[in-house]
This record gives structure tokens, sequence and C-alpha cells, in this order.
């Protein structure tokens, strides 16, 4: 047998050992390599699921309610259930409110006679003041309102919030999430927003179409029935607190309980004596100021005026008005003694003004908190330029109420451009008005078609934007102040009936992804 032969006979008879070995060790690292990649590749899969969890994504897209035919995400729920939150959470008012903020929503009861914590609470607020806005939002649609009505409010809340955000050193997402929560975005934050300002236009249309079609005789037939929430109370108080006596010496040993009980009696009888004292000089006809001046009360109030008599301090509202006129009387508490002087209840007859206004505001600047500077003295120059222009085009025109606002249609920085600058029934305690323009309606001797201009320049630059003039129209006198509050409460009563009605037909259910709230 030739030698190659013998080759081909070794080569058919099977593998090599040597080779066979080498063949397996190759296929067992393949193998190996094989189970190691799809490993890793389940153990990505996995990292990124969990990150993706972590991250909101899936619970923020989660359905946590329905209005009607819509579903309401968790992230869009917590818009609304945050925004009720927040009222309790904040810090001032958290502690009198019954809200711990280091607990958690359902960890603490809103009221624990009915087992109501305040998840449930929040979440149920919530979801009504969602299933409102939308029925008024959509409402706005039917009644012929766009979202380029409400451009340029949305695009300066977003500003706004922005500037807030930068002033904490927030990014505007970040911002957004530290107020409403994990799942919120921008784009939620916004769409929601502009569901809120669609919303505010329907109930806006609907107060003022109410707001006027009350007779004089709606009016007087709710006041007859509701008198102690419309009259207007004056009256003074003094109060002197009971002072708390330490149950240490000076050494700090602890006082005998019948020491610590005759230091207790004398506090008391010596604030007792000073109301006494103080409410006898009162009788005598003593002024409250003085009275507060010699005698040093916790506090005190001198011819308080308020509208209601719920407004009164319940301690001692019973007492007060059961009084005669420029009567007084002490009322003792379990923590001090009120002396209460009663001096006069009344309807207020007084008219409410209607004026027009042409606003010309002066430019400012935002610092570095996005907060608005007072403007320079070149920028109130330049606005008292264009206030003196208008008002000697006005001059030099026909100078009639009809010129003045169409003036203030085409010239004014305040409004729409369609009202001509009118404010009708305002009231000498109207606080939304700038004081300066209050108080040139208010001068004494003003009468229809007086024309004069006004300068308001806030105290300091976060108390109030608008700096500028005013050219005012004078347009005289309406309906009393009482007939205004009467207008304001059945305006709001319809005008809450009205939207429940809208809202019926958008009927709630929470579903899974609330679960992600409160918790």
């Amino acid at each position: 047998m030739s030698a190659s032969r013998e080759k081909k006979q070794r080569q058919g008879a099977g593998p090599d050992p040597k080779a066979a070995k080498v063949q397996q060790e190759q296929a067992a690292r393949k193998r190996q390599t094989i189970i190691y990649s799809v490993t890793a590749a389940v153990i990505a899969v996995l990292v990124i699921a969990l990150l993706v969890w972590r991250s909101g994504f899936f619970q923020g897209r989660a359905s946590a309610a329905t209005l009607g035919g819509q579903s309401l995400s968790t992230a869009e729920l917590s818009f609304y259930y945050q925004g009720v939150r927040s009222s309790y959470a904040n810090p001032y008012l958290s502690a009198s409110l019954g809200f711990d903020t280091t607990k958690s929503d359902e960890d603490q009861f809103y009221n624990e006679a009915e087992g109501v914590t305040f998840r449930d609470y929040f979440l149920e607020t919530a979801l009504n003041n969602a299933q409102q806005q939308l029925a008024l939002a959509d409402e706005a649609v039917k009644l012929g309102h766009s979202e380029s009505e409400i451009k340029d409010n949305l695009d300066a809340t977003i500003d706004s919030v922005k500037a807030e955000a930068a002033s904490y050193g927030y990014s505007y997402s970040a911002y957004l999430r530290s107020v409403y929560g994990p799942y919120m975005s921008a784009g939620i934050y916004e769409s929601l927003t502009a569901r809120f300002l669609m919303a505010r236009l329907a109930a806006s249309d609907k107060a003022d179409e109410l707001y006027d079609s009350f007779t004089q005789a709606d009016l007087e037939n709710y006041y007859k029935d509701n008198a102690d929430g419309l009259d207007t109370i004056e009256y003074s108080f003094l109060y002197f607190a009971v002072p708390s006596v330490n149950s240490k010496d000076e050494d700090g040993a602890d006082i005998p309980e019948d020491e610590l009980q005759k230091l207790k009696d004398e506090a008391q009888a010596n604030a007792k004596q000073s109301a006494e004292d103080a409410m006898a000089e009162l009788k005598e006809g003593e002024e409250v100021a003085h009275l507060k001046e010699h005698f040093n009360p916790t506090s005190s109030g001198d011819h308080i005026k308020t509208v209601g008599t719920g407004s009164i301090n319940s301690a001692y509202s019973k007492q007060l008005l059961a009084l005669n006129k420029e009567d007084c009387q002490l009322v003792e508490t379990d923590s001090g003694y009120y002396v209460v002087a009663f001096h006069d209840r009344y309807r207020d007859e007084e008219p409410t003004r209607d004026v027009r206004h042409i606003a010309i505001l002066a430019e400012t600047t935002t610092d570095e908190d996005g907060h608005a500077v007072a403007p320079t003295d070149e920028a109130w120059a330049a606005a008292k330029e264009k206030i003196d222009a208008i008002q000697a085009e006005y001059e030099g025109g026909a100078k009639t109420e009809d010129a003045f606002a169409a003036l203030a249609n085409e010239k004014s920085d305040d409004g729409d451009g369609t009202t001509g600058g009118l404010y009708t029934r305002i009231a000498r305690s109207n606080t939304s008005l700038v004081p300066e323009f209050l108080g040139w309606i208010y001068e004494d001797g003003r009468t229809a078609g007086d024309v004069g201009v006004v300068q308001h320049s806030a105290a300091d630059s976060d108390s109030n934007k608008y700096w500028g003039y005013h050219l005012m129209y004078y347009v005289g006198e309406n309906e009393p102040v009482w007939m205004g509050s009467v207008r304001n409460t059945l305006t709001t009563e319809g005008q809450q009936d009205w939207i429940d009605q809208l809202a019926a037909a958008y009927p709630t259910a929470l579903a899974g992804g609330a679960d992600y709230l409160g918790k």
C-alpha cells in the first residue's frame, strides 16, 4: 500500500483525536459567547425598562380617570391634584389646616369621623376641577371662542413660570416636576393651562350675562332674606389676653401647685381689671387710639367696617350685635377679655361710580430673578409724552364720552380694545384698583365729564407691574354698594349652578393611574 493511500484510509476512518478536541473546545466557546450575549441583552433590556419605569414614563401615561368619553392620564390628573394640595402644603398654613407635609397624603385624615384621608379629598376635588374645566373649555368653543384669544395670556403665564424657575435655579421642566409631581411635562402643563384659560372665557361670559340680568326687585327680595350677610357693621374692640405663667422658678425648680395657681389667678385678675378700666373710659367717650396707647392691649381695632355679620370674630359677635348703638360690653373668653363697642349697622347706600380710562404704561425691565424693575426716568418721560398727546387729541376733538371711548379702544395699553376703557360700579372699598385710580374717582366735587391724569408708581418692584399714567374720564354715579354686593352673590350662585349643569354631561371615574398619586 502506498503512503498516500494509507493516508486516505486514515482520513476516511474518522477525525484525528487532537483535531476533534480542538473543534469541541471551539464549539464550547461559541456556545458560551452566545449565552453571554443573550444574557447581556436581557440584562440591558431590564435595566432600560427599570430606568424608564423610574422616570415615570409609563406611570405618567397611565389612565388615571375618565371624564365623559375622555381619558385623563396620571400626569394630567396630577396637574389638578397638586393644584389642590399646594394650598394645604403651604408652610404658613399647613399646620392650621391639619396637614403634615412629612407624612403621605393617605396616612392622615381630612375628616377622621367619616374616614376621609387627605388623599381622598385631594383626588375628589382634583377630579371635580378637571371635570368643570373640561366642560367649560368645550363650552367656550361652542360659544365661538378660539385659542388665539388666550395666546398672549398663555405665553405670559409660561414666561412667568420660566422666570420663577430660573429664580430658584431650576430648568423649566424640572421646576414643573417640583410643583406638579414627577410625571409632569411642559407639554401637559401648557395644554392644561390653555384649557383653564379657555374655561375662564366661558365662565366670564356667563357671569357678565347674569350680573346685569337681575332686576331691582330681585335685589330687594334677596336683601330681605339675607340682610345679616349684606349689612355693613362698624365696631371697635380691645383685647386683653391673660399672660401665661412660668411653672418654673428662677432656679429652674417646679413651682408648687398652689403657688402656681395663685400666680395664674393674679394674671387673670390683672387682665380683667385692665379690660374693665378701659371699658369705663370708653363709655365716657375716650377714643380707642388713646386707650390703646394707655392700656397696651394685646390687640385692638378702631371703627372697623365689615360687610356681613359672619365676618365678625365669633368670640364676641353675638354680644356685639345685641348692643345698642354706641354701647359697649366686656366679653370673657378662656384666653382673655374683649371690650367691644358697637357703632352702627346699615345697608350701604353710597353710590358706586363709573369711569373710563386710557392707560399708558411706562416701559419696565426685569431683574435676574424675573421681577419687574421700576421704569427709568426716560421711560417715565416717554409715557408722559404719550398720555399728554392723547389728552391733547381728546381736548381738541368733540370732548364727548363716545370720543373718549374711541381713543381708549385705539390707544390704551389696558383692555381688549372693545370696551372703551369702561369700569362700572366701582365701590370706594375696591382694592383691585391702584390707589391713585380710585382716589381720583372719589375725589370730592367730582362731576360727570371730568377728565384728568393720574400717575401710578408701585411702592416696590414686586407689588405691581402697572407703572404708568391713566387718562381718566368720569362717567357718573351708579347703583349703591349693597346692590353690587347682591349682584355679585346672585351671579356667583347662578354661575355655579350653570357650571354644575355643564359638568353633569362629563361623568367621572377614577382609574388605575390614580394609584400613583398621593402615596
